[in-house]
């Protein structure tokens, strides 16, 4: 998906440009783009620049985001923009070949192989990495705030990668996250930001950003817990 998007950028910036507020706010009624970054692209005047700094959100939002993006340019609301969109999206195939193959399996009583090599337990705990690329799922921890407040000295010291995890929480507030993004280091950063965790829904959501940003440091933690 993100391939299609890359190759179909410059008539993308061409087509969605003639309304882009407008599209705008589909993009943030599917909550494809956070609510700084709906922020900072409404503050910007130039229309096809606002579309070029939106697909480099989405193209760094990774697979899964990509195929949502593509899927919503098939909404007849959204493609009338166009006619030339309508039709080159009818073209663009948007499945999920992975999924289709393991719902197949699923039905069939297998589980898929690497799936199963994947799958680790550990006090009550259980992630599932199917990640190709940039994809990934992930079985919640039970209590994800308690997860975050035992290891609140490791995160603050070893999470480096603070403004794309940012981006990720959805439920987080705006001046919130200006202020998490206000800090000068990595560690006050993480600091504020877990700070903000104030209730299940964030912290559910930052877990999974984590998982997403930092694996290597939650897989190592997770075993710990």
């Amino acid at each position: 998906m993100e391939e299609i998007i890359l190759d179909n950028k410059p008539k993308l910036i061409k087509w969605l440009s003639s309304d882009s507020e407008l599209f705008l706010q589909y993009v943030q009624a599917k909550k494809l783009i956070t609510m700084s970054q709906y922020s900072e692209l409404m503050d910007m005047t130039a229309k096809e620049r606002v579309i070029i700094r939106l697909l480099d959100i989405i193209l760094g939002r990774g697979e899964n985001v990509c195929r949502k993006f593509l899927d919503l340019l098939k909404e007849d609301d959204v493609n009338e923009i166009s006619p030339e969109l309508r039709e080159w999206i009818k073209t663009v195939d948007t499945k999920d070949q992975k999924t289709e193959t393991d719902c197949k399996r699923r039905k069939s009583g297998d589980r898929p192989i690497q799936e199963t090599a994947n799958m680790t337990r550990h006090s009550g705990i259980q992630v599932i990495d199917q990640k190709p690329d940039r994809d990934y799922q992930q079985r919640p921890i039970q209590d994800c705030q308690m997860f975050l407040k035992k290891n609140f000295s490791l995160l603050v010291q070893n999470v480096k990668n603070i403004d794309p995890i940012i981006d990720d929480l959805v439920d987080l507030h705006p001046e919130s996250a200006a202020n998490v993004r206000a800090k000068s280091t990595d560690q006050e950063k993480m600091r504020k930001l877990l700070g903000c965790v104030n209730c299940e829904s964030i912290a559910k959501d930052l877990v999974i950003a984590l998982y997403k940003h930092e694996k290597h440091l939650m897989n190592e933690m997770q075993n710990n817990y």
